[in-house]
């Protein structure tokens, strides 16, 4: 067993690790770092981590260029498995497991999201940018509408533009697109969401309107500050990279800073914060409150996988519903049902389902496009 075990560690630290096998070990790890277990002390626990870790190196399984605080929340998840069965923390029901993956796996596969959007322009007329062909789909008074091979949607403006035109591009749930805005901006904009904007840019300031997630990376222009206005909030920027997160089914509007610098002004308030890269502001019921951000995890949706961070099941589940397109229900008491992990957005929704089943005690039916969850 001692050995199966260390062999599995060789395998998550070299990448190795199926899907389900690395959500599975990152559930374990959360669980166990977390859990509130009166017959370890909080030195005890952290003894045995430093064991594990000190195992890992005797191994020789620590990549050089990794520091061991980066190094540790990679290999972590994993080397409490160590600890985990050595004090009785995991019970593995195989049985049960077996048979809900066996049930999931035969159920018709629902497909992920991809590159969907519908481009509105100022005349009312709808383009599925899905359908169109690629290459030139538009002109608006000096603005050309260009489609990549890429599925991105590219603005190119001549010397003089004339155009006071204002577009919106929406994607649905399970669609996701990429757009270049008249002034080089780009923009990644994520399921069941939309981004109004100006076919052209012109006067003291760029505005454009935000309803979902979006990623910006502006173009730099200190004579004209870039402003995204959600429901309730503006932010105002250079130049600079961030993630804004407005679902209206999320309890707070989240806006990361990666890179620059940016101005969160919440709406008909005084309330505003100035943030350094690598913070967040959250504005919820009680205001507006600045923390440190897990950039990984903000950002995992553009880069193609979920990342979920110690989450309850129905922030998990919202992510899931918007990218699969599917109503999401809940039987049961779930409200202690914690998920951590990662798993790419290219599976299908039933291969994201046997991985969340396999990291918590958790069982999943499906009807349609109607999933179930239960204790």
């Amino acid at each position: 067993m001692q050995e199966d075990i260390q062999n599995l560690l060789k395998k998550y630290l070299s990448g190795n690790c199926s899907e389900e096998q690395r959500a599975l070990l990152e559930s374990w790890y959360m669980k166990y770092e977390q859990a509130e277990r009166p017959e370890v002390t909080a030195e005890a626990k952290e003894k045995q981590l430093d064991e594990v870790w000190q195992f890992l190196n005797e191994q020789h399984l620590s990549p050089p260029q990794l520091t061991k605080h980066v190094l540790w929340r990679i290999v972590a998840a994993a080397a409490v498995l160590l600890i985990v069965l050595g004090v009785g923390v995991y019970k593995y029901k195989a049985t049960s497991q077996m048979s809900e993956t066996k049930l999931l796996a035969r159920t018709k596969p629902i497909i992920p999201g991809r590159n969907k959007a519908v481009l509105t322009l100022s005349d009312g007329e709808n383009i599925i940018l899905d359908e169109a062909a690629d290459g030139r789909i538009a002109d608006q008074s000096g603005v050309t509408i260009t489609k990549t091979q890429q599925g991105e949607i590219i603005y190119a403006v001549n010397n003089h533009p004339t155009s006071k035109a204002v577009n919106q591009i929406s994607t649905p749930k399970g669609g996701q697109y990429q757009i270049q805005l008249p002034d080089g901006t780009k923009v990644w904009l994520n399921s069941a969401s939309s981004l109004r904007y100006p076919a052209s840019f012109s006067g003291p300031e760029r505005k454009v309107e935000l309803s979902g997630e979006a990623y910006f990376e502006v173009t730099k222009n200190k004579n004209m500050p870039f402003k995204v206005r959600t429901k309730k909030q503006e932010i105002t920027v250079l130049g600079t990279h961030f993630n804004i997160n407005g679902y209206e089914d999320e309890e707070s509007i989240k806006t990361t800073l990666l890179e620059g610098s940016v101005k969160v002004k919440i709406m008909g308030s005084e309330s505003s914060a100035l943030l350094k890269p690598g913070e967040q502001s959250v504005y919820e019921k009680n205001g507006l409150n600045v923390v440190n951000a897990d950039l990984d995890e903000v950002i995992a949706w553009k880069n193609g996988y979920f990342l979920f961070q110690d989450e309850d099941i129905h922030a998990v589940m919202r992510k899931v519903a918007r990218w699969y397109d599917i109503e999401v229900v809940y039987q049961g008491n779930l409200s202690r049902k914690h998920i951590g992990g990662s798993v790419s957005k290219s599976k299908s929704l039933n291969d994201v389902l046997m991985i969340l089943r396999a990291t918590d005690e958790l069982n999943f039916k499906i009807e349609g496009r109607r999933i179930t969850v239960m204790p």
